[in-house]
């Protein structure tokens, strides 16, 4: 019955949520960040294009010619209601951002 919603294609496949919360609390990222980051599961690549058709992340050319994902404007709707909805179940999005970037930076200083 819910099958045609696009919300409903987006939302079922594993990792979307994730993918658009990364990109919207870190910004860009390349495809091996995301990978890294998310998941290196076998069908990220067909999980980024559904994203990229359905107009939520775009590809865009990043630092050093390198080819990077980041959030359209429907992407940043997206991640908003996302973030809306955690705060008002009880999470702190702000929580979750520092803890990758402690993460991040305890990679880089060892």
């Amino acid at each position: 019955m819910f099958e045609e919603l696009s919300v409903n294609r987006i939302f079922e496949e594993r990792n979307s949520v994730a993918i658009i919360l990364f990109l919207y609390l870190y910004g860009p990222k390349t495809k091996t960040e995301l990978y890294k980051n998310i998941s290196s599961n076998p069908r990220m690549p067909q999980k980024i294009t559904m994203l990229e058709n359905s107009g939520i992340l775009r590809g865009v050319e990043g630092f050093g010619g390198r080819m990077s994902f980041e959030l359209t404007e429907l992407g940043r709707k997206y991640a908003v209601a996302l973030c809306d909805l955690e705060r008002i179940t009880g999470g702190n999005m702000e929580r979750t951002r520092w803890e990758g970037m402690k993460t991040t930076i305890e990679q880089y200083t060892r």
